[in-house]
């Protein structure tokens, strides 16, 4: 009777042991790795971040230094697509614009990965770039700063090259 208690026992163990390697995510490793992790999941009709803010700047800043003080971190749907986007000042000049979008792909569970599109906008004399594909694509919503009724220019950089990248959960503290 001991002997299949044991047996017993040893089987709940493997068991336990299998249904922990089954569950652990790739966030358990300690890095976001958007090859793998979803950016964000709907949920009850809205699209939420299931990754912090701060961890997508950093995987968006490795490719793309320009950004700098990021405002805001939202979600818009554009044309029929959900999209990441940041809005950002100037990395070399705070006065200037930067407005990146990245597109979102949706699996069966509801969950968005970051797609391999993405356009960026840069402002030269704008303080604010956007970016609609109703407008052909990046234009300037406010004038240039310090400059009333001088309009301001933004430039599209897009590319299908994945832009976000592996980065750690936690950042190193300066």
């Amino acid at each position: 009777m001991t002997a299949m208690k044991t047996q017993l026992l040893l089987c709940f163990c493997l068991l336990a042991q299998c249904c922990l390697a089954q569950s652990t995510d790739g966030l358990d490793d300690g890095y976001f790795d958007p090859e793998r992790d979803p950016i964000a999941s709907m949920v009850n009709g809205r699209l939420r971040l299931v990754v912090s803010e701060e961890v997508l700047v950093r995987s968006v800043v490795v490719k793309l230094p320009r950004v700098g003080l990021v405002e805001r971190v939202d979600r818009q749907e554009i044309e029929g697509f959900w999209w990441l986007t940041l809005e950002s000042r100037h990395a070399e000049d705070l006065e200037q614009s930067v407005f990146v979008a990245v597109r979102l792909k949706p699996d069966p569970e509801g969950r968005y990965f970051a797609d391999s599109y993405w356009t960026a906008c840069t402002g030269e004399g704008c303080g604010g770039c956007d970016f609609k594909l109703q407008m052909d694509g990046c234009f300037c919503r406010f004038d240039k700063p310090g400059e009333p009724g001088t309009p301001g220019a933004c430039y599209q950089t897009s590319s299908d090259e994945p832009l976000l990248v592996k980065v750690p959960l936690k950042s190193a503290r300066k």
